[in-house]
């Protein structure tokens, strides 16, 4: 059943699961927000910092101002503030009961991986993977960004991304249902029962700040779980700030991910433009798309919003 769309004056939550948030940088996105149409509420725990980790509040705090949110009949859409860490140790305290009873709009990428894997896991709800709060709409979002946010969440975003300049590393075409995000969250999840469905799904993977033997490690790690062998196809996001012996050179990770994916015998994509970098596209997790390979064009044909 699709999510109800957002409108315009709606009311959107702000929940802060993962890192402390800057309250500049939360001022500035609020304020996009509200310059979309949105009216803004903040989860109550949004402001604090504490622990050995300095996460947005204890654990118990993080899941209490989200649940404010979730429970708020007035709130429509939740839009996550940062990523970081943090939402994975609240996993096992979010009733998939709970969730399912109060189907809602979730954005957010980085850490809310894991979130997204479990809603979608447990409770069979997607969920867009996009701009959050405090990162992209604090510092604006370039045209292309702006182009599929708030749109997608509102049921009017574009049915396609042309992407001409794509690289394309294993030939083909594929339609399937989009899983997956940040890579380092995937690798992680193995075995926990809070993994996305792989099954004939098309898979994206994205990170940042990794060294490329940790990239390797984590697509191996996927490989011998068996999670890589039922997919129809993978799109590769944004790998930014990946080193090797802290120096980055992209030929050689272009290099290693052929290596690695291209045994697959599925269609792989890179240059897809989603994650820890500009753009940042929304796309719906959960949802079928579609790659035209001669064309170069990823189809959009199912909304997850109504």
């Amino acid at each position: 059943m699709p999510l109800r769309r957002l409108c315009p004056g709606d009311a959107v939550g702000v929940a802060a699961l993962s890192g402390p948030v800057d309250p500049e940088e939360l001022a500035r996105g609020c304020a996009s927000l509200e310059g979309m149409g949105y009216r803004v509420r903040l989860a109550g725990n949004v402001g604090l910092r504490c622990g050995p980790l300095s996460l947005a509040g204890s654990d118990a705090q993080r899941l209490a101002g989200y649940r404010e949110l979730l429970l708020d009949p007035e709130v429509a859409a939740i839009v996550f503030a940062r990523g970081g860490y943090g939402a994975t140790p609240l996993l096992p305290s979010l009733d998939p009961a709970e969730l399912s009873a109060h189907p809602k709009i979730h954005c957010g990428f980085s850490d809310l991986t894991a979130f997204a894997a479990r809603l979608l896991a447990r409770c069979g709800l997607p969920s867009f993977h996009g701009p959050m709060v405090a990162a992209d709409l604090a510092s604006g979002l370039d045209p292309l960004s702006a182009a599929f946010f708030p749109a997608m969440l509102e049921g009017r975003g574009p049915a396609a991304l042309s992407l001409p300049d794509a690289d394309v590393l294993v030939r083909g075409d594929f339609d399937g249902r989009l899983v997956g995000g940040c890579l380092s969250l995937l690798a992680a999840a193995i075995g926990t029962g809070d993994e996305f469905p792989y099954d004939g799904s098309v898979l994206l993977l994205e990170d940042v700040g990794e060294e490329a033997y940790r990239i390797d490690r984590m697509l191996v790690t996927l490989r011998n779980a068996g999670r890589l062998a039922k997919l129809c196809g993978i799109l590769i996001g944004s790998l930014s700030a990946i080193t090797f012996g802290g120096v980055e050179d992209p030929p050689r990770l272009r290099a290693l991910l052929a290596d690695r994916l291209a045994p697959l015998r599925i269609p792989v994509v890179a240059g897809v433009p989603a994650g820890h970098g500009r753009p940042n596209v929304t796309l719906p997790i959960g949802a079928r798309v579609a790659w035209d390979g001669r064309r170069r064009v990823l189809g959009l044909p199912e909304e997850i919003v109504a």
